[in-house]
């Protein structure tokens, strides 16, 4: 079988987001029917195990055109089962040769996507099923490194609902809009946010608690055993033990009750503690842990979160009740509410200890188990929405988010009974993130776009960018004479005002990216060969208006832009 491979970084004849293209050239007789022996049994493997869904096992006749639209819908689901946001795949034929798009994060991973795929088809019944997944979930392993992580795609989600451009600068690092409209982003936290001033470590949010007058529970910082066994005293039990710059729950220990959980507490601590050797005894707080949102100084929302836990049925042992959990919360966290399989554990053996059970412990019907001594969801905590926020908490909570003056923070809070005041309730604020938890909300079941699209706000957008495309010599003079604001010569050069920059061992996208995300840029002009346009696509779908020279109105050109919503010009 001979494969052409082509891989655009942008818009092209074939989708207007960056594709890998595979012409399938030749295409022997036995393997062709190997692959229609076979699809439909892969294709109900995949919506058995995996969620796929298709309509191929209805059809009474399959041909070779049912063998590659299978091959289009299977590699993009394969490639956002753990992460991703990809949504351009297709096929079509070009003189007779059979022709499959696929959009990518990275081309490497849909390129493998397809491979596995056409492998598995090749192999058909002689594939076991343990033998599939296994390949499925190590090539899952390397999505989960290299597609963006759940805190990008809500941003990512609300980008393309409102046409607007995203690059990855960065690993973590997203760039959202365009130059004087743009907003970069570490995850959902803004850069502004990271390189501020304000620290939300737990002792200082304590320090900012008593600073605007709110309750916060009562606490001694201590670095090593003894001290913390005399915190404990003095606090008295039950109490919390917490690395002072941990997050995420990591190293929390809560409702401390006796010297026998202060050296577990201890030790789960020091596995977090970094460098500040600094761990927090504070007096523990009945009631429920809330996370309240507030996005540039307004509230937003009110999630809280719960430890995880089984309710017997008489029969079954805990271990079996937390494998039905599991079986209902997959690697597919979308599919799964974002919800994390429960992992068993030290901490989880110990919480069942104290509570007199072990994993081969049979419940009464009824009987409930918390598994850990702490909420977080990466520990298998599940949450849920509250509205009956009291109007005390709130303005508390509005008080310490202007103190703090972020974008975007979480502030933590512990009541029996949110809908009561403070005082009525005991209710104690406890911690201060920089990182808001967004899988929070979404696993309470909060609407991801409308989520994304308040962290981006109204600001974010983007500015007049033209796309040029001349014969190779046109695009040489221009560069000596080229006198407006900004521009890019693919694929490696800036102007800006008459300044000339070339950047060396970078992608052009990345190039882009960077331009782009300068705050003083009011409009930019991207200045591109016809041989490379052809070859690599168009630079982004986010253009204002394509400039076309003389002999560049190619066939591959003309069908490229009328995948966008843009102006042309010739030039």
């Amino acid at each position: 079988m001979k494969i052409n491979v082509s891989t655009y970084w942008g818009p092209n004849r074939y989708s207007k987001r960056p594709s890998v293209v595979f012409c399938f050239e030749e295409i022997p007789e036995e393997k062709m029917s190997a692959m229609q022996r076979s699809f439909v049994t892969l294709a109900k493997y995949l919506e058995k195990n995996f969620g796929y869904s298709h309509t191929f096992g209805h059809k009474r006749a399959i041909d070779r055109n049912d063998v590659f639209e299978f091959l289009s819908s299977a590699s993009i689901f394969i490639l956002n089962y753990v992460r991703g946001d990809l949504e351009e795949n297709g096929y079509t034929t070009d003189n007779a040769v059979p022709v499959l798009f696929v959009e990518f994060h990275k081309p490497e991973l849909t390129a493998k996507a397809v491979n596995i795929l056409l492998k598995l088809l090749f192999r058909g019944s002689k594939g076991k099923e343990h033998e599939v997944y296994s390949i499925l979930n190590t090539f899952w392993d390397e999505c989960q490194r290299g597609h963006p992580d759940f805190q990008a795609h809500a941003l990512i989600t609300a980008a393309k609902s409102k046409n607007l451009y995203y690059q990855n600068l960065d690993k973590k690092v997203w760039l959202y809009g365009m130059g004087a409209k743009s907003k970069i982003f570490f995850e959902t936290s803004t850069v502004e946010d990271l390189q501020s001033d304000v620290k939300t470590d737990k002792l200082s949010g304590k320090k900012i608690f008593n600073t605007v007058g709110a309750p916060t529970a009562r606490y001694k910082i201590v670095r090593d055993r003894a001290e913390l066994l005399a915190a404990a005293h003095d606090i008295g039990f039950p109490c919390v033990v917490k690395p002072v710059h941990s997050d995420s729950g990591r190293g929390v220990t809560a409702n401390v009750k006796t010297l026998d959980d202060v050296e577990f507490a201890y030790t789960e601590a020091r596995k977090f503690i970094g460098k500040s050797n600094e761990i927090m005894v504070e007096k523990h707080v009945p009631g429920r842990d809330y996370r309240l949102l507030f996005l540039r100084g307004d509230f937003i929302g009110c999630a809280s979160s719960v430890a995880p836990f089984v309710i017997g049925d008489g029969a079954k042992s805990i271990r079996e009740l937390i494998d039905i959990v599991n079986s209902k919360r997959t690697r597919n966290l979308y599919a799964s509410n974002y919800l994390r399989p429960i992992k068993i554990d030290a901490s989880v053996k110990e919480a069942l200890s104290v509570q007199s059970c072990d994993l081969k412990t049979v419940l009464k019907p009824g009987q409930k188990v918390t598994l850990r001594r702490n909420t977080n969801l990466g520990g298998g905590g599940s949450t849920e929405l509250f509205e009956n926020v009291h109007h005390d908490v709130l303005v508390h909570a509005k008080e310490i988010a202007r103190c703090c003056g972020l974008h975007s923070v979480g502030i933590d809070y512990i009541t029996e009974d949110i809908s009561k005041s403070p005082s009525a309730s005991c209710g104690k604020f406890t911690e201060l993130n920089k990182m808001p938890g967004v899988p929070l909300f979404l696993a309470a079941g909060y609407d991801i776009g409308r989520l994304g699209d308040q962290f981006l706000g109204n600001r974010v957008g983007n500015i007049e960018l033209n796309l040029f495309i001349f014969q190779k010599e046109r695009c040489k003079e221009l560069l000596q004479s080229y006198s407006g604001e900004c521009a890019i010569f693919l694929p490696d050069t800036v102007v800006k005002k008459s300044k000339k920059f070339k950047v060396e061992n970078g992608h052009f996208r990345q190039l882009i990216g960077k331009v782009l995300s300068d705050k003083q840029l009011k409009s930019l002009d991207i200045i591109a060969s016809l041989e490379f346009v052809e070859q690599y696509g168009f630079p982004t779908e986010h253009i204002s208006t394509v400039f076309v020279g003389k002999f560049c109105k190619t066939r591959i050109v003309c069908e490229t832009i009328e995948k966008l919503n843009c102006r042309v010009q010739c030039a």
